[in-house]
């Protein structure tokens, strides 16, 4: 674990902030630490892994409650469950719900029919109206979930 100076906590809350400008980090955050883990690094703030950096970008954790519970959601059926907790692409057929509105290219968060509980976070590929009408094909790359090597190390 490396402690971030001064500049690289602002560049990192720029960054964040500019790509979600209504999830705010505590305003308490005083320390801010850096663990890679392989090609992906996940950045502490006092203590709790909240922002990770994947090959998508910047992303808030799972573990990020406050900011999971500002995105949008869609919800799938305990049969997509498994598949998207191991890195799955969400299908259309596997969605139960679309709650929220979104463009396409927006983070949502996907959470299960049965306990609400988030799995993954993804990358919309279609308007949140366009979900609902869609009866097949891939709707949602999946970029951050429960399956991955951060969630392995750092989410449980």
């Amino acid at each position: 674990m490396r402690r971030l100076k001064d500049r690289e906590v602002k560049s990192l809350l720029r960054d964040f902030t500019r790509s979600y400008p209504n999830i705010g980090l505590p305003e308490s955050a005083k320390d801010f630490d850096e663990v890679v883990v392989g090609e992906d690094v996940v950045y502490f703030v006092d203590g709790a892994p909240l922002i990770v950096r994947v090959k998508a970008g910047l992303l808030p954790s799972l573990k990020f409650t406050k900011a999971i519970d500002s995105l949008p959601r869609v919800v799938v059926d305990m049969g997509a469950v498994a598949h998207i907790a191991n890195g799955a692409d969400v299908m259309r057929p596997g969605i139960k719900d679309v709650r929220g509105d979104f463009g396409k290219g927006q983070l949502v968060v996907i959470v299960d029919e049965r306990f609400s509980k988030p799995i993954a976070l993804g990358v919309a590929g279609v308007d949140s109206e366009e979900m609902r009408r869609a009866s097949k094909g891939k709707v949602i790359r999946s970029v951050h979930y429960v399956g991955d090597e951060l969630w392995k190390k750092f989410g449980k």
